[in-house]
């Protein structure tokens, strides 16, 4: 009898033992999962105020606590977008561009992450384009030096140094190269190469004093049409950048003359060839219509 009732009291000790184990680990289960919501709810408030890094650690923390995609991807999301802009502030755009599209394509991610990815993107792409028109912009300067150009390798190198944002840290450098080269640029002779001896010319009133070795049928100035033009095209602003830009698209068509091409000129162009439904200007688009 005292057996059976031994028996009887060490099974129900266990049993006991087995429920105070199971609503010990019931509660620790609780425990963790309001942590993990914790955690998911701060990484995502430091998502809202742009605080990247942040949100990374409080996604890291999360995971540790509870596994889920939903925090794995987040936390990806939130590193690859600390390294874009990172990548950024080097100017190391192409990598730049790899994080951000990884950020876009993640599975299970963060919305307003993948959205302010690819506003980054976006940015990124315009910001290598107006570099890559800086370069060009300096390159083509080089060879006007080098061609003895430097009037118009001046107006262009000033262009490009007198850009929005140039002074940014985006373009930092190639401010510094085009204000270099500008400021090297030799001084243009000022002597007047058309004196004619005044008696002469007062016998002969026919003598034509225009005539000159270049080219300048392509050059509209040459021609009279000096009308100032209002810098305003589809009711936007034409900007010195813009200007630029057309006149690489001249000489790319091979206009030899298109620094003669006051800016007046060119915004012209630029007027007559969007009436006509382009944003590539002609030589021809210069003439008063």
């Amino acid at each position: 009898m005292k057996k059976a009732l031994l028996l009887l009291t060490t099974g129900f000790a266990l049993v006991l033992a087995g429920c105070g184990n199971s609503s010990s680990s019931s509660n620790s289960a609780n425990n963790n999962d309001s942590k993990y919501k914790t955690e998911m709810t701060k990484g995502n408030t430091a998502v809202d105020n742009g605080k990247y890094a942040k949100a990374s650690n409080h996604f890291e923390a999360a995971t540790k606590l509870k596994k889920t995609d939903k925090a794995s991807a987040s936390e990806k999301q939130a590193d690859n977008l600390v390294k874009a802009k990172s990548l950024m502030n080097q100017r190391k755009f192409s990598d730049a561009k790899k994080a951000l599209n990884k950020v876009i394509d993640q599975d299970n991610g963060n919305k307003k992450m993948t959205s302010h990815a690819k506003n980054l993107k976006k940015q990124v792409n315009k910001i290598q384009k107006n570099r890559n028109n800086y370069k060009l912009d300096i390159k083509n300067a080089k060879a006007m030096i080098k061609a003895g150009n430097g009037d118009q390798a001046k107006s262009l190198l000033e262009q490009v140094t007198k850009a929005k944002g140039i002074k940014g840290k985006y373009y930092s450098d190639l401010y510094t190269q085009a204000k270099t080269l500008l400021e090297s640029v030799p001084e243009t002779s000022t002597n007047d190469t058309t004196t004619t001896d005044t008696n002469n010319s007062s016998n002969d009133t026919n003598t034509d004093t225009t005539t000159s070795s270049d080219d300048q049928s392509d050059n509209p100035a040459a021609k009279g049409d000096f009308d100032v033009e209002k810098r305003e095209v589809g009711g936007k602003e034409i900007t010195d950048q813009d200007i630029a830009n057309a006149r690489q698209q001249l000489t790319d068509q091979g206009v030899k003359t298109v620094g003669a091409w006051s800016d007046n000129d060119i915004i012209r162009a630029i007027k007559n060839a969007h009436a006509d439904g382009r944003t590539t200007i002609q030589p021809s688009d210069a003439k008063v219509r």
